[in-house]
């Protein structure tokens, strides 16, 4: 791998940490601890890739809740399909032993690597990974195509169908955020309500 791709080398990171977290047990220390390990390691990609502009800039509450806005309608949709895919087993299983976290790990210390990880993924997969791309000659469009992707494939390490579905969706709705908006308050704002809001809402349908 040449130089200007080792921006990549925090995304495989990145599904290291998450299928090392699954791998230790949803709820058990091993998986916070492989959790917290990959935000930092986004915290730190972004630092050295990463734009530090993008939380510059005046109105900041109105992007917050702009993006508040979007993923609570967004976690509504979600909760919906809910309905439907908790009578598929396959889909169903898989999803219900991630969100039965809490009930092992407590809900404090999830919803807290819920958070910053979140927050990690917004940084990395929102504005590190499209800005070096746009570098290396993509559009706009194009690398929030494949940012996006990039996202996907780093998601399917935790073995979850239906997240990897979501990381499609949430990857494209927050890119349009970063964009719309320049920052990154509004994407990390529909992440971190969406993701909230699946954590104490869709495991009463699983």
């Amino acid at each position: 791998m040449t130089r200007q791709w080792l921006f990549l080398v925090p995304c495989a990171l990145g599904a290291l940490g998450l299928f090392l977290s699954r791998r230790a047990g949803d709820g058990t220390p091993g998986f916070y601890w492989a959790t917290a390990l990959t935000a930092v390691v986004y915290a730190a990609a972004w630092w050295v890739w990463g734009n530090h502009r993008a939380f510059a800039g005046p109105h900041k509450l109105l992007d917050v809740l702009r993006g508040a806005l979007i993923g609570a309608a967004l976690a509504l949709v979600f909760v919906l399909g809910a309905v439907v895919v908790s009578r598929i087993p396959a889909l169903a299983g898989p999803a219900a032993e991630l969100l039965n976290t809490p009930d092992k790990g407590g809900y404090l210390l999830t919803l807290l690597v819920l958070v910053v990880n979140g927050a990690g993924e917004e940084l990395v997969y929102r504005d590190m990974v499209p800005r070096q791309l746009r570098a290396h000659g993509q559009s706009v469009a194009q690398a929030g195509l494949w940012s996006t992707v990039i996202y996907g494939l780093v998601t399917c390490a935790m073995g979850v169908p239906l997240l990897v579905f979501a990381a499609g969706v949430l990857g494209a709705v927050t890119y349009y955020e970063s964009v719309k908006t320049g920052r990154l308050y509004s994407p990390i704002a529909v992440h971190l309500t969406w993701s909230i809001g699946m954590l104490f809402i869709l495991p009463q349908f699983f």
